[in-house]
């Protein structure tokens, strides 16, 4: 006959250590961080406020549309192109604090928002 016996094994996990110096792209800002320019947010909010209108008329040619008889595919296509534009707004703002990146997201966001316009007027 054989014995098995179980030996004491303990097993840690380390989280991965983050250095101090390479902020996450993504995140709010901290107490930490100096303060965007009053310039930048002014674009950045200004930009996205155009995005926003535009989303805005969408959606209510979108209601009227969809009273008047609108197909299946109609409001989801809108909806589909309209969080596609929205995502990369609001990741814009969240990345303020990167150089280029703000206005590489705020430039993707506004083939969606076209394509958006296109298909509501479309119909």
């Amino acid at each position: 006959m054989t014995a098995l016996k179980q030996g004491h094994t303990t097993r840690v996990v380390v989280p991965p250590q983050r250095h101090p110096e390479e902020p996450a792209v993504f995140r709010f800002p901290t107490p930490d961080d100096p303060a965007p320019g009053a310039a930048r947010v002014l674009a950045i909010a200004l930009y996205g406020t155009v995005l926003g209108i535009c989303g805005v008329g969408v959606g209510l040619y979108a209601v009227i549309a969809v009273f008047g008889g609108a197909p299946a595919w109609y409001l989801p296509a809108l909806a589909a192109l309209t969080m596609l534009s929205v995502a990369p707004v609001v990741a814009a703002f969240l990345s303020i604090h990167r150089r280029f990146l703000p206005w590489v997201l705020l430039l993707a966001a506004a083939p969606p928002m076209a394509a958006d316009v296109m298909v509501a007027l479309a119909y």
